[in-house]
């Protein structure tokens, strides 16, 4: 991720203020809907600085999950801090967000997708996550479809997505959300509160993980999050203490859920002569289709 406002843009505009040093952490996995894209070749994924040398892979359906819950694993995050903050300070800002089941047998795996929004706070321009119209024609090109049945395609999944309802009532929900935080803000009894902004932070911080700024609208990014204490046993910490901004958190072996591997138009031919070997002895006959991106890139 290169974005520096990373996780701040909502924060922002309900003015207020992040701690870097707060125990409670998210650990997100960015992907694009545009799985073929020339852009997304230029800036990520680049070997040696040569631009468009990297690949793009299409993960299948079975590599995510359905169940938000498993997004805040709230049993750490209690478990932890119960003894951090006063009963009280858990009283005034309580919700009646569902609890994941009590168990030892949570996992990491099958975490679910998340369309991001990209919001200018300054003119409040919203707009969600989707493909563009060109990567149904890569895509459906290959399979001889006339345009006219690509262009049908097309207007069917604008029409699902139905994306003026959806902005209509993010737009709704997110004033009322700052029109909420203004009132705590003021209210003379929480500001007894010494990490009130902390834990106001918190409780927007699954949706502030999905809301990124306007400017990087091309991108089309979903994401997977994961929020938990930095006690989680699940993260991976460095052995090296001086790479500590590098923890994460373990997901799965992905090679079983890949569909296709994009070739960057700069990507080198060992590199594709490498794939080829690695995924016919890894995955014992199953086809993992390499498709060399063909725009020019100048």
């Amino acid at each position: 991720m290169n974005d520096p406002s990373e996780n701040q843009v909502l924060t922002n505009w309900l003015n207020i203020t992040n701690n870097s040093d707060n125990e409670i952490k998210s650990f997100l996995a960015s992907f694009s809907f545009n799985h073929n894209s020339l852009n997304q070749f230029r800036l990520y994924g680049n070997e040696d600085n040569i631009l468009g040398s990297g690949v793009s892979i299409a993960f299948n359906q079975s590599f995510f999950g359905w169940d938000t819950e498993r997004s805040i694993n709230n049993k750490k995050i209690e478990m932890k801090n119960n003894s951090s903050f006063p009963s009280y300070q858990f009283d005034k800002l309580k919700t009646n967000s569902d609890k994941i089941e009590n168990n030892n047998d949570y996992s990491l795996h099958s975490l679910p997708l998340y369309r991001c929004l990209y919001f200018d706070p300054k003119t409040e321009y919203m707009s969600l996550a989707k493909r563009n119209k060109q990567s149904f024609y890569l895509e459906m090109c290959d399979e001889k479809k006339e345009t006219a049945a690509i262009d049908d395609e097309w207007e069917r999944y604008i029409d699902a997505l139905n994306e003026e309802e959806k902005i209509k009532i993010i737009r709704k929900q997110l004033k009322e959300i700052k029109k909420l935080m203004e009132e705590l803000l003021e209210d003379k009894e929480l500001q007894k509160i010494p990490n009130l902004e902390q834990l106001l932070s918190l409780a927007v911080l699954p949706i502030s993980c999905l809301i990124k700024h306007a400017a990087f609208e091309d991108e089309d990014e979903c994401r997977m999050i994961y929020i938990t204490h930095i006690g989680d046993e699940n993260i991976v910490e460095p052995q090296d203490y001086q790479s500590a901004n590098s923890l994460y958190v373990e997901y799965t072996n992905v090679e079983n859920y890949i569909d296709n591997i994009y070739l960057g138009p700069q990507c080198k031919l060992p590199h594709k002569l490498w794939l080829q070997n690695h995924f016919k002895k890894k995955l014992q006959g199953k086809q993992i289709k390499l498709i060399k991106f063909e725009m020019p890139l100048r």
